[in-house]
């Protein structure tokens, strides 16, 4: 999903994985945890170091399964076992966010990297875990809390980014039978647009997601 401009969520996917790949670039490295990691997308991210990934969903990703089962909010390793943590889009579905963050905190040791990516303005999904959205102060705010300094405070892409996604996800109603030959090139013509329009005038405050690098002193 989302590999062309003919998908609905082509254009959120590209500058995810972009801005991922430039954090990742800089700060993975060591051995990395990928916290919530899903399918295990994010294991061909730039990194120097080992990779575990870890998932609590086992009914969901049994087919596929990561290299250890647990959850994010008591994380089975002892303190300062990784180098770096990666969590992308999981912050919003997890009940207690701070007491994540935290449980990332423990496992870093000295010189360590959480990079985080999180929603702002995006649509309720996965219901019903589906808690929270994130600011870019907020995000800091538990980095802070949780002992971390933060280092990279991003937002992913501004308005027009938001207002075209959103707008595609509306489509989406309709992309069923004869109605997909009209709705899937409107996917790319909106989605065309938006970056474009994005990149002439960025307004960060309504960005549909923010990324955060933070540091263990």
């Amino acid at each position: 999903m989302g590999s062309t401009p003919f998908s609905v969520n082509w254009l959120v996917l590209r500058l995810h994985r972009q801005y991922l790949e430039e954090a990742m670039g800089v700060y993975g490295r060591g051995r990395l945890l990928d916290l919530g990691c899903g399918r295990q997308e994010h294991r061909s991210l730039p990194r120097s170091g080992s990779y575990v990934g870890l998932e609590v969903d086992q009914a969901r990703y049994g087919e596929n399964p990561p290299q250890v089962w647990g959850s994010g909010l008591e994380l089975p390793f002892v303190a300062g076992a990784c180098t770096t943590v990666l969590c992308a889009q999981v912050l919003e579905h997890v009940p207690e966010p701070a007491r994540l963050v935290a449980e990332a905190s423990r496992v870093l040791g000295s010189g360590g990297h959480l990079v985080l990516t999180a929603p702002h303005i995006w649509g309720v999904h996965e219901e019903p875990h589906d808690y929270f959205r994130f600011t870019g102060f907020g995000l800091a705010h538990l980095a802070r809390q949780a002992g971390l300094e933060p280092v990279v405070v991003r937002p992913l892409a501004g308005y027009w980014v938001t207002a075209g996604a959103r707008f595609c996800y509306y489509l989406q109603h309709f992309d069923r039978g004869p109605l997909s030959l009209l709705v899937r090139p409107l996917y790319a013509g909106v989605q065309l647009a938006a970056w474009l329009l994005d990149r002439l005038h960025r307004v960060e405050g309504d960005a549909w997601n923010f990324l955060l690098v933070a540091r263990k002193p």
